[in-house]
């Protein structure tokens, strides 16, 4: 079985909901994990995470008032080549939400 080593190099791509956009978004490094913190429209960059390290990024989306129902956004890290992941079923993250609309 494969066992966990560093990664430089990954690919984080995170693209909007059809008819919405990225206006910004944050990205929190740990344990030695590095890449850009912060920017806006689609999310495409390269990342290094050591084991044990973590990234976590957090988004705002617009959401023009003509868009409805549930909005699901998937964010995904690619490996570089030559690189054995021994757990690729955690490299894709979705979140659905709906949004609400207020009235003023």
């Amino acid at each position: 079985m494969p066992v966990p080593s560093d990664v430089v190099g990954a690919t984080v791509t995170d693209n909007a909901p059809l008819g919405t956009s990225i206006t910004g978004w944050n990205a929190i490094f740990s344990g030695g994990a590095s890449g850009t913190g912060s920017g806006s429209g689609n999310i495409s960059q390269t990342i290094n995470i050591p084991v044990g390290g973590l990234a976590t990024y957090t988004i705002t989306l617009n959401i023009p008032s003509g868009v409805t129902g549930n909005l699901s956004n998937t964010a995904v890290i690619a490996v570089p080549l030559g690189t054995t992941d021994p757990t690729p079923g955690n490299n894709t993250a979705t979140d659905t939400d709906t949004p609400l609309r207020y009235q003023t």
